[in-house]
């Protein structure tokens, strides 16, 4: 890892990468199965057969990988590829007390947005368009099963905590509380722009003020009340997206209505972007432990 957190890979064939992504489901395969054995043990077989099938399809994942490339080409860049995989599932927490279900989940989210982060810090620093195709296909799988995954540990977790949330009755409603968010999220990250410039850490700094530039202009001409939150480092900067992303996400859950739901699901998957184009492949929020009254 570098200073900000990024990931030191430099990925020159797609070959390699086919490697990297066919490790990583396997990987990610093996851990699934360590968590249906837990649920097992602890008698939550529901969550058993969960793991057991995410397991399934990350074999099978990695077979349709498998199949992109020859074993000449994939043998001979296991050889030479200069990578490094994103650190896995921590084996100390893994053995750790009995796991909750939202822990179980939110170990499988992180497996899964650590392999994001990965996928899509190598498609911004490809040096081919094969490269940097293949890399934003993988990213997008990953996506999907992070989507996934987060939707079932958002359940466990307002299982046992509901978060109150007003849903908008109207479409512009809708519109209006995302133009105010994104007016607010653009003030609190054009001030930690300004901090981290000021404190030498110029890489983020950059980032974040072209995240800000892309807030403003969807707030269009919404200015952020004197509420805006006070951000403290990159990772507040990227908790703030999360939770924007959750707010987004449990609206499309609970609303009844087809085009607000529509809408929120766009909306969350706007934050989703935001996080991988500002995070990539830095160490944040989303790649570390998570705590219940955090993030949902």
């Amino acid at each position: 890892m570098g200073k900000t957190g990024q990931v030191n890979v430099r990925v020159r064939r797609a070959s390699d990468l086919l490697v990297v992504a066919e490790a990583l489901e396997g990987e990610a395969a093996n851990r699934y199965r360590d968590l249906c054995e837990r649920m097992t043990g602890q008698g939550d077989e529901e969550m058993a057969a969960l793991f057991e099938s995410l397991a399934q399809m990350e074999d099978a994942h990695a077979r349709r990988i498998a199949s992109r490339g020859s074993a000449e080409r994939v043998g001979a860049a296991a050889g030479g590829a200069q990578w490094e995989k994103p650190s896995g599932f921590d084996e100390a927490e893994a053995r750790g007390a009995t796991l909750s279900r939202y822990q179980a989940l939110a170990f499988a989210v992180r497996n899964e947005e650590r392999a994001f982060a990965f996928y899509t810090y190598v498609a911004a620093e490809a040096e081919s368009g094969e490269i940097r195709a293949l890399a934003e296909d993988l990213a997008r799988d990953e996506l999907a099963h992070a989507s996934l995954l987060r939707q079932f540990r958002r359940r466990a977790f307002h299982e046992h905590r509901p978060i109150p949330i007003e849903i908008p009755e109207t479409l512009s409603q809708l519109e209006a509380l995302a133009r105010r968010r994104d007016a607010e999220a653009s003030a609190a990250h054009r001030a930690l722009a300004e901090s981290l410039r000021a404190s030498g850490e110029n890489d983020d700094a950059a980032r974040f003020e072209r995240l800000a530039d892309e807030e403003a202009r969807s707030a269009g001409e919404v200015v952020a009340d004197a509420t805006a939150p006070a951000l403290k480092n990159a990772a507040d900067g990227l908790r703030l997206l999360e939770r924007d992303f959750d707010h987004f996400a449990l609206i499309a859950e609970r609303s009844r209505d087809e085009a607000i739901i529509a809408e929120a699901q766009r909306l969350a998957s706007r934050m989703v972007a935001r996080l991988a184009s500002t995070g990539g492949g830095r160490n944040n929020s989303l790649l570390r432990d998570e705590e219940p009254g955090k993030s949902a």
